[in-house]
């Protein structure tokens, strides 16, 4: 199930949400080792005070696979006041239309599940439901920062995008920014793979 909400509605979606923090913490500081906030167990930083849009993927038992949200790059988000050197000379994006999606994040402990172009089921779900949230609100771009590793599988999924700046390196991590083209060809592109599945699980 794929849950597309606003911090907002946490009390409709407060479990999930609770996941989601729980998933960043493990992700982020426990197993990468970033330099992010963490308190009882939950990761969360000054961005999910702005009303970001969240988009969830989540198991029918309400178990979060995966996750990540949406800032308005006419607001602080991360490229403009956490990484902004990765725009080398290039101006930082401030346009209403183009949104910047940060915190992605998929529970690798639960999602196992990969089609057989090697790409996680549940990554190509939130990759969809992102562009079709995208699409949905008229937004003309997204951009994001990332780690250059994600590249190959941002491609292979069928994503259309391109580098805006240098190669930076954060905390031993080589980080790019990208501009990603929001289409109903993205779209399909995603959506559009051999839907037989490679399972991981033990049988």
């Amino acid at each position: 199930m794929l849950i597309v909400t606003r911090q907002t509605n946490n009390s409709k979606f407060r479990d999930i949400f609770d996941q989601m923090y729980a998933l960043r913490a493990r992700q982020f500081s426990q197993r990468r080792g970033w330099n992010v906030h963490v308190v009882n167990g939950l990761e969360k930083d000054r961005f999910d005070e702005l009303r970001p849009i969240y988009i969830m993927v989540v198991s029918g038992d309400k178990r979060l696979l995966a996750s990540l949200r949406l800032l308005s790059t006419t607001e602080p988000h991360m490229l403009s006041d956490v990484f902004p050197e990765v725009m080398g000379n290039m101006p930082l994006v401030r346009d209403p239309m183009i949104w910047e999606s940060s915190r992605f994040c998929v529970d690798t402990t639960l999602a196992r599940d990969f089609a057989t172009d090697g790409i996680n089921i549940v990554t190509r779900t939130l990759l969809s439901g992102l562009f079709t949230t995208a699409l949905s609100h008229g937004f003309s771009n997204i951009i994001s920062v990332y780690d250059i590793y994600l590249e190959k599988i941002l491609r292979r999924s069928g994503c259309i995008f391109e580098r805006l700046g240098p190669v930076v390196t954060y905390d031993d991590l080589k980080t790019v920014a990208g501009i990603f083209e929001v289409s109903p060809q993205v779209i399909e592109n995603l959506n559009d793979h051999d839907s037989r599945i490679k399972s991981l699980r033990a049988a």
